[in-house]
């Protein structure tokens, strides 16, 4: 039977490395697959990004909708297992414009599946991925990003006292369980996925059943988006609490992380010449 594999997130719980594998390997996945990725979807990804910010109805409907009518645009002969990779599918990730938790990710996982039951006369079997990570990394990850990408002003600690809610990410598969019923729920957790010879990848490889010849012949790769070093967080997190303007606090920024980039360089150059 035809599977709809849809991993929907957790933000910073290894989605951009297992999205770059398969990015890496698409056409040795191409016979078992079909590999959507956020730049198929990405007017329903801000959709979603939108109702998460906002709750209003329309952007719901614009997030089913868009989902929906991508799933109509496959076609009919194309027997092939579809998995979806997106964790924008949830919403924002908690931080970002007002957000304290994942409280929208149940609601739009709800919409997905109604969008597909709409698509297919005859629906998949469908099934929910997850991946997750322990709450302290997470939470540290999570701010590390913030720091980088949007003026977070706040400090590493406020952060966390603020958004310890969002850290119980298991507690918010199991709304969405709820949301999905009857379809299933998988997780797995990134430190278990760490020794795994697909790392964040193998968990998928298994709920689709590849072959272990197929699972050989994938490229891995490096990890991908890793978190920056304590001391450029709490560089660039002093520009963020600057009055510098936008422009020129993201030339500071990118100064930063090219000077730190180049000296832990030339440390490793040195390091390996003695």
């Amino acid at each position: 039977m035809r599977r709809l594999l849809i991993h929907a997130g957790f933000h910073k719980t290894g989605t951009s490395t297992l999205q770059k594998m398969l990015e890496v390997n698409r056409t040795r996945l191409d016979p078992v697959a079909r590999i959507v990725l956020h730049d198929t979807l990405t007017n329903t990804c801000n959709a979603a990004r939108t109702y998460s910010a906002k709750r209003r109805t329309a952007a719901l409907h614009k997030y089913a909708n868009g989902f929906g009518n991508f799933l109509k645009s496959l076609p009919d002969d194309d027997t092939r297992d579809i998995l979806i990779s997106a964790e924008d599918l949830a919403g924002l990730m908690p931080g970002r414009r007002g957000q304290k938790t994942y409280e929208a990710a149940p609601f739009l996982m709800k919409a997905l599946t109604v969008a597909i039951a709409d698509a297919f006369p005859e629906p998949p079997e469908v099934i929910f991925y997850f991946s997750l990570r322990d709450p302290h990394a997470w939470l540290n990850s999570c701010y590390a990003h913030h720091v980088r990408v949007v003026r977070m002003t706040q400090t590493r600690e406020e952060f966390l006292t603020e958004h310890l809610e969002s850290a119980d990410l298991n507690a918010c598969i199991e709304r969405i369980r709820l949301a999905v019923a009857p379809h299933r729920v998988e997780t797995a957790w990134l430190h278990d996925t760490e020794d795994a010879p697909l790392g964040p990848l193998q968990p998928v490889a298994d709920l689709l059943g590849w072959s272990a010849e197929l699972q050989s012949q994938l490229e891995p790769v490096a990890p991908v988006n890793v978190g920056l070093p304590d001391p450029l967080i709490a560089e660039i997190l002093t520009l963020n609490q600057s009055d510098l303007d936008k422009e020129a606090l993201k030339r500071a920024k990118a100064q930063a992380r090219k000077r730190w980039k180049r000296n832990a360089s030339a440390g490793a150059e040195t390091a390996t010449g003695s």
